[in-house]
């Protein structure tokens, strides 16, 4: 250490936070993969690669008006096989907030894009 006590707090507090954005981070991340397959299994595609990657990361509020980070995640899924594309699911600290794909299903089952 430094020798310096206020210093050397700081290390210690820097060091935690440092410990505890990763803590929540890697939380988040298993949280946002268990509902991107939840949602690939509802609409019966394939969750490719079975992982997420962080898109954004931001300031925002829960439901109940607390600060909280928003974390941004893509995911990769195919319908056929052929093609990839992405979908997205939005976290409020570990709250879900959104999950999206691009597109929905009509009344037969068929695939109707939304651009």
């Amino acid at each position: 250490m430094t020798g310096y006590f206020f210093a050397d707090a700081f290390l210690l507090l820097l060091a935690a936070a440092v410990l505890g954005f990763w803590w929540t981070g890697t939380r988040a991340k298993e949280l946002a993969v268990g509902h991107a397959r939840t949602l690939c299994e509802r609409e019966s595609v394939q969750l490719l690669d079975y992982t997420v990657a962080i898109q954004k990361l931001s300031l925002a509020r829960t439901a109940s008006g607390n600060a909280c980070l928003r974390r941004e995640y893509r995911f990769e899924f195919t319908a056929e096989g052929n093609h990839r594309d992405q979908g997205s699911v939005a976290l409020n600290g570990h709250a879900l907030a959104n999950v999206y794909l691009p597109y929905t299903r009509d009344a037969d089952g068929n695939r109707v894009f939304v651009n």
